[in-house]
C-alpha cells in the first residue's frame, strides 16, 4: 500500500476512534442516569457474560460474539452517518 493510502487510513481510523469515544461517553452517561451499573463482565471464547445492577436488583445478560460482530457494520455506518448530519 502506498504511504499516502496508509496515512489516509490512519486518519480515517482516528476519526472513527474519536466518534466511538464520544458515543461511549454519552452511553455511559445514559447508563448512569438510568441507574444501571456493570457489576461483573466475563469475556469468553464465544460470548460475553455481563452481570449488572438495575432497580436495586442484579441481572445477567449473555451476548454472543458472532451476533455482536455481525451488527458492527450497521452500527459503524450509523455512527459515521450521524456525524455527517
Amino acid at each position: 500500500m502506498r504511504p499516502t493510502a496508509l496515512i489516509r487510513r490512519m486518519l480515517q481510523l482516528e476519526l472513527i476512534e474519536s466518534e466511538v469515544s464520544r458515543h461511549m461517553r454519552s452511553l455511559r452517561h445514559v447508563l448512569a442516569q438510568q441507574g444501571i451499573a456493570i457489576v461483573e463482565r466475563k469475556d469468553r471464547e464465544l460470548d460475553i457474560w455481563v452481570q449488572y445492577r438495575w432497580n436495586n436488583r442484579e441481572h445477567e445478560a449473555l451476548y454472543m460474539k458472532p451476533m455482536l460482530e455481525a451488527e458492527l457494520p450497521a452500527l459503524t455506518s450509523k455512527l459515521v452517518g450521524e456525524k455527517n448530519r
